[in-house]
């Protein structure tokens, strides 16, 4: 009986598929009136995720790792992330 308990807790609260794809779009849905700023906004989610990644990927396997300091691992991951969408918004208004 507690197992069913545990996985009814676990598909409500941390696989429910409707929450987590509506957290997904939230900011996507806040900034597309148009089809053009949709895909626009797609393609910048794309190009950051990707870029991300790949940064985190390196800064991880090469500095963190190496140095035993990978609890610091979500602070350089959101510094990354900023920073690219900084970029990337200065290059959209340019």
């Amino acid at each position: 009986m507690e197992k069913i308990f545990l996985i009814i807790i676990a598909a409500v609260l941390v696989n429910n598929y409707v929450l987590t794809k509506f957290l997904g779009i939230c900011a996507f849905v806040g900034v597309s009136n148009k089809l053009e700023s949709a895909v626009g906004m797609g393609m910048a989610v794309i190009f950051v995720m990707t870029l991300a990644s790949f940064i985190c990927w390196l800064i991880q396997n090469y500095l963190l790792v190496p140095l035993h300091i990978e609890f610091l691992q979500t602070v350089f991951f959101i510094l990354i992330i900023a920073a690219l969408v900084q970029f990337l918004e200065m290059v959209i208004k340019k």
